[in-house]
């Protein structure tokens, strides 16, 4: 089989990084190659370099056998390379057909205006080949995040690219999306497409990569048939080190009741919902995407305005119709948006863990921060939190994705917290940052705060949930205990099966 992709000795070093050290590899034609790593390890600044963003500082990239100079993202598409990158790149305010033929759009000769009928059959056409479902002309602003991620793969599959780099391409899909992706990588493969495959999630590789490299610290580790190995051994060569049950943890006592949602709805996402969450609990909530339970968040946080229903924090009916309201009450929100709305880039590190607490931070009779007390915040959160970074000044955007999560939950406990909500609290971050992330809610949890988790990760919502509520079209369709979690049963209540045809939900 030839080789599609040779990296050979690739180096990059950014102000007071090492990036990528030395590293080779090669990918063969027509082969799904996974590279994995912890946040850090280099994997995405090599795709940048394939894709054209950064330059190499020293090394040779061969494509098909041939040496390639890629100095920006043209250079890259003329070599047939399309990437799907984890951080998403789309416009939000041009529709969905626009984005996918941003470059080459169909337009008129005389007046370059653009042929409408022709640009939504092409997006049609190109659907329909890899069957995903989406509205051609829907301005992406509107789509949730699992669909933006659809519309980046079919970007990246308008150019007919030879090479195609996935970036975390399941990070915020479904259980029912990524078969879809699964059956879109299939049937590449089958017309000879090469595949580059980041994910941190080990199952996945083991499910459609051929073969794996591993990356530790910018350098390369070894390149293996993924045949030849168990998700232990690629754990033990992403860190070096085998990482025990990270999966599993302590579960704490309950106290009371912390916060109760009595009949709440918020039409049209969701239904009549009534549960409740004690002090030291995790409470995880499932179900597919559309289901409701990222409005179900967005409720509570204030983000959108409930149609009925109360909120009660230790039992006093609370309103919440706007942030503000939510920081008061002692509700905290996670985003699983880390880059558009949980960090802010181009603040420090500092700046992002003490931007909601200033007025606290500041002096008593003046509107200055006290530096002092600023200082001494981070440096708990820091060792709280085992966070990483070159100085408090560092940009947060410039942090691994995993401190990234670290820095907005630190945030978001660094007010009153009571209540905190996750919403796919590990989405793109690596075994060991996941490790570290699980086990700060054990320590949560034994402080008694109140957590509710919505993850997509079923196998994260059974180990860190002492109780997971399942939800279908809007509506609670289990609550089930630590004993009745296994995966089976949650995806039957997530799609209405469990109960058969007559079921017509409510609350439990």
């Amino acid at each position: 089989m030839t080789k599609a992709v040779e990296i050979v000795k690739i180096t990059k070093t950014f102000p007071g990084v090492k990036a990528l050290s030395n590293v080779e590899m090669s990918v063969k034609t027509g082969e799904v190659h996974a590279i994995v790593g912890e946040n850090g390890a280099g994997k995405s600044t090599l795709m940048k370099i394939l894709g054209g963003v950064y330059r190499p500082d020293d090394g040779q990239i061969l494509i098909h056998g041939k040496a390639v100079v890629i100095k920006d993202v043209s250079d890259s598409v003329e070599c047939g390379i399309s990437i799907i990158y984890q951080e998403l790149n789309l416009m939000p305010e041009l529709t969905v057909s626009e984005n996918v033929f941003i470059t080459e759009l169909p337009k008129m000769k005389a007046t370059g205006i653009v042929r409408r009928g022709e640009l939504y059959r092409k997006t049609r056409a190109l659907m329909e080949r890899v069957n995903i479902e989406l509205n051609p002309d829907s301005l992406v602003n509107d789509l949730s995040v699992s669909e933006k991620q659809m519309v980046e793969i079919l970007k990246a599959l308008s150019h007919d690219s030879s090479i195609i780099v996935m970036d975390e391409p399941t990070a915020a899909l479904s259980n029912v999306e990524v078969s879809k992706l699964y059956s879109i990588i299939e049937t590449l493969k089958a017309r000879g497409k090469t595949i580059i495959y980041i994910s941190h999630r080990l199952k996945e590789i083991f499910d459609i990569a051929d073969r794996v490299t591993v990356l530790r610290d910018g350098s390369f580790v070894a390149t293996k048939d993924i045949k030849s190995l168990t998700q232990d051994d690629i754990v033990r060569l992403m860190v070096g080190r085998s990482v025990e049950n990270f999966y599993n943890r302590d579960h704490a006592t309950f106290g009371d009741t912390v916060i109760e949602i009595d009949h709440l709805s918020c039409a049209p996402y969701f239904q009549n919902l009534s549960f409740s969450v004690r002090s030291g609990e995790v409470l995880g909530i499932a179900g597919l995407m559309g289901c409701g339970r990222e409005e179900l968040a967005k409720v509570l946080y204030g983000l959108l305005n409930r149609t009925k229903g109360r909120v009660l924090i230790n039992g006093i009916p609370t309103e919440v119709r706007h942030p503000r309201e939510a920081l008061r009450a002692g509700i905290q929100f996670v985003t699983e948006d880390r880059k558009d709305s949980g960090i802010f880039p181009l603040m420090s590190v500092k700046e992002n863990l003490s931007i909601n607490i200033i007025k606290k931070l500041c002096n008593i009779f003046s509107l200055l921060i006290n530096t002092e007390k600023e200082n001494r915040l981070l440096e708990s959160y820091t060792k709280f939190m085992n966070l990483k970074y070159a100085s408090d000044s560092q940009r947060v955007m410039f942090l691994s994705g995993g401190n990234q999560q670290k820095v907005v939950l630190a945030r978001a406990l660094a007010g009153e917290c009571r209540v905190l909500i996750l919403l796919e609290p590990t989405r793109g971050i690596d075994v060991g940052a996941k490790a570290e992330i699980y086990d700060l809610l054990g320590n949560l949890a034994k402080k008694g705060i109140a957590v509710i988790m919505i993850s997509s990760d079923l196998p994260e919502l059974i180990t860190q949930s002492d109780r997971v509520l399942v939800m279908f079209q809007g509506q609670i369709t289990g609550l089930l205990e630590r004993n009745e979690m296994d995966e089976e049963r949650i995806m039957q209540y997530a799609t209405g099966t469990h109960f058969g045809e007559g079921f017509t939900g409510g609350a439990l």
